[in-house]
């Protein structure tokens, strides 16, 4: 074998180990993402028969973090946020429900559950209390 030849081979080994590893990394990354998204809409579709509860509070604030590099989701979260900050007699009696109807919508797109032949009304709908 030539010098050059082994070069080659070298140099060809090396970078496929690292296109192989950079990809891996990427997708792995991604992976991570929508894991984590997935698991913070779990979080707040499975406690929101108690909106008053912590682990609502907590889902809540885990959206601005997770959730920060979409814009529908975190434009819903400030609507609804600006909802609960205004006075009840102030704003229009559902306001609060549709605001996070809309937040739960806006989420189930970015995780990618899309076309829930559901309505409005079941995203307010919980068993318990």
């Amino acid at each position: 074998m030539t010098y050059t030849a082994i070069l080659i081979t070298l140099i060809s080994a090396l970078l496929s180990g690292l296109i192989g590893v950079s990809v891996s990394i990427y997708f792995f990354d991604r992976l991570e993402k929508r894991k984590l998204k997935i698991e913070t809409a779990r979080k707040l579709f499975g406690n929101r028969y108690d909106i008053k509860s912590q682990a609502f509070k907590e889902s809540l604030n885990e959206i601005m973090l997770v959730f920060s590099d979409c814009d529908e989701v975190i434009s819903a979260m400030e609507e609804f946020w600006n909802t609960l900050q205004s006075p009840i007699t102030s704003r229009p009696p559902n306001a609060a429900d549709d605001n996070l109807t809309k937040l739960m919508k806006s989420i189930c797109r970015e995780i990618g559950i899309e076309n829930i032949k559901l309505n409005d009304s079941f995203y307010l709908r919980v068993f318990g209390n």
